[in-house]
Parts: structure tokens; sequence; C-alpha cells
């Protein structure tokens, strides 16, 4: 029974999020498919949150008995989005895309070092690719300090 509340409590937390970013996206222009506005992804990634969390509720109530909760992949993932942002900002993308890669692995017992570091240069190409390249963005490779 524990574990149907805690999947309803975490439910409910998704919802009032989607919904909460669903309310302060409509502040935004919406736009087109076509000719996106500001607000135009936000309200969709809301919409789905929200949609996703609704799903849960169903799923809890149809399935009560449920396993229990794995924690390492959450803290991983949580880990790896934080550090990214913290790398990117000091450190730059190469060094932020390693050190993401590296902690996301940690989330899959027996996933080895060579394919998290084959993983990780692959991502750096394409990404270096997407946003430098196509995108013209100045994002900094490597950089040190503040």
């Amino acid at each position: 029974m524990q574990t149907l509340t805690l999947r309803l409590v975490m439910a409910a937390i998704f919802a009032a999020i989607g919904v909460a970013g669903f309310i302060l996206a409509l502040n935004y222009e919406f736009g087109t498919a076509l000719r996106m506005g500001p607000g135009y992804f936000p309200v969709v990634l809301s919409g789905a949150l929200t949609l996703l969390a609704l799903s849960e509720v169903v799923s809890a109530l149809m399935k009560p008995e449920a396993q229990s909760i794995d924690w390492r992949p959450l803290v991983a993932i949580l880990s790896a989005v934080t550090s990214f942002g913290v790398a990117m900002h000091f450190f730059g993308m190469i060094p932020a895309f390693f050190l993401v890669v590296g902690i996301t692995s940690l989330s899959e017992r027996g996933y080895g070092l060579l394919p998290a570091v084959a993983l990780a240069t692959v991502t750096c190409v394409f990404s270096w690719l997407l946003f430098s390249k196509f995108l013209g963005m100045p994002l900094a490779l490597i950089k040190w300090g503040l």
C-alpha cells in the first residue's frame, strides 16, 4: 500500500508541475507549428508531462502492487543534469558532455567504461556539429575558470 501512495504522490507532483508550466506558458505567444512562438514548446511539454502524470495515476490504481522504486537511476540522472549545467558554465561543452555521460552511465549496473567513453565522444562530436556548425551558436568547447 505504501508503494501505491508514493506513486500517487509522485504523479500529483508531476501533474502540478505540468499544470503550473502550462499556466505560465499561456502568458507567451503560442504561434503555429510552422512559426512557433515562445510559448509553443512549454505548452506542449507541460501538456505532455500532465498527461504522463495522469497515466501514472491510472497505472497505479490499476496495478497497486508495483515493484519498489530503484533510486539509483533517479539520483544519477538528476546529478547528471545538475552537473551538466555547472560544467557547461565553468568548463565548456566537451567536459560537460563527458561528465554527463559518465554520470548517467552510473544509472545502469554493469555499464562499462569503454561504452561510456565512446558514447561521450560521439555525443561531443554531434553536439559540436549541431550547435556550432549547423545552428551557428558560439559555444566554448573547452574553457577554464569563471
